[in-house]
């Protein structure tokens, strides 16, 4: 009896590794959609079409984008999240994936536990840059000026509550800062008044604000990466300015709804690692101010974590509450 049982335990066992293997040798028989949590046209968009675009012949299936924006990303994100878990349905995860959550937002499923992480893609490093008429060439010269006012320096960002929001706040914290935040609606109406001197500072991503201070209509004063930037190399990085810790960045990733099958998640990460380590798609994420990554599943998910976390603590040090 105990040897028939074992006999019928193993064959079980093997039915269910032999179907997930199945599963995996079929997939894809047909058309991968990659949702995009936001409206057409942006650098987000165009890098999940670029993705699309290098996946189609690689899988032999048509590879499709499909822009769902609004709620903060939420509507994106809930229709992947709510998706058949079989490969077919995939998200170009972005940093609201764990600012969201941060700031208290309501959200329709847990992102640490709904999704699947499949690979990193990129990372955009944020960017402080100041107004090119201030009386200030360097990090060190940006700290004193903005200790020697007599009131709050505005600073401006492109939103209230996104990642480099978030990381000014951590930075003004980390630097004993009088800084004051003034929220736009998007990155060009802040850096257009920066650039016309009605706000002093502007703390962004590196894209286009990194090109503004190359071409010397601003000028840079620190970029939020290990390494110096390609799209403004004279910028020191906050590593050398002796902030390790302050190391960040606008991050991109692909994701799916959780349960997919394993075989079919390791072959999803292998393609999407193969196609970012590409001369020209690395050489097309560098001209939208991006680096490509590149992860196991595993690393993505104590990344979300780690994000998360840190960005929760940031809200709640510094009273931050958006509307959601």
């Amino acid at each position: 009896m105990i040897k028939r049982r074992s006999v019928l335990a193993a064959t079980a066992g093997w039915t269910i590794v032999g179907a997930s293997a199945v599963r995996a040798q079929a997939w894809p028989a047909q058309q991968i959609k990659i949702v995009v949590p936001y409206g057409p046209g942006g650098a987000t968009d165009t890098a999940g079409r670029l993705l699309a675009e290098k996946l189609t012949p690689l899988v032999g299936q048509q590879v499709i984008v499909e822009n769902k924006g609004g709620g903060n990303t939420i509507i994106g994100m809930e229709l992947v999240a709510k998706s058949k878990p079989d490969g077919y349905t995939l998200l170009l995860g972005t940093t609201t994936l764990a600012t969201n959550a941060a700031l208290g937002l309501k959200q329709p499923y847990d992102p640490l536990k709904d999704f699947q992480p499949i690979s990193t893609l990129a990372d955009i490093p944020d960017f402080i840059a100041i107004n090119k008429d201030l009386p200030v060439k360097d990090y060190k010269a940006f700290v004193d000026w903005v200790n020697s006012q007599p009131q709050k320096v505005r600073y401006a960002t492109s939103g209230l509550g996104n990642q480099p929001h978030l990381w000014a706040e951590l930075f003004r914290a980390r630097n004993k800062l009088n800084l004051e935040n003034i929220a736009y609606k998007n990155a060009a109406d802040a850096l257009r008044d920066v650039m016309g001197g009605h706000v002093p500072i502007v703390i962004d991503v590196v894209m286009p604000a990194g090109v503004l201070a190359t071409q010397g209509k601003l000028t840079g004063i620190a970029v939020s990466s290990e390494k110096r930037s390609p799209v403004c190399p004279d910028v020191p990085t906050v590593v050398e300015l002796g902030m390790p810790d302050m190391v960040s960045a606008v991050f991109f990733g692909v994701v799916g709804p959780a349960g997919i099958p394993r075989p079919v998640l390791d072959r999803l990460n292998g393609l999407v690692r193969q196609i970012i380590k590409e001369p020209a798609v690395e050489k097309k994420f560098a001209d939208l101010g991006y680096v490509t990554t590149g992860s196991t599943p595993e690393a993505y998910l104590e990344k979300l974590k780690f994000e998360t976390e840190r960005w929760t603590k940031v809200v709640k040090d510094n009273g931050i509450k958006v509307e959601g």
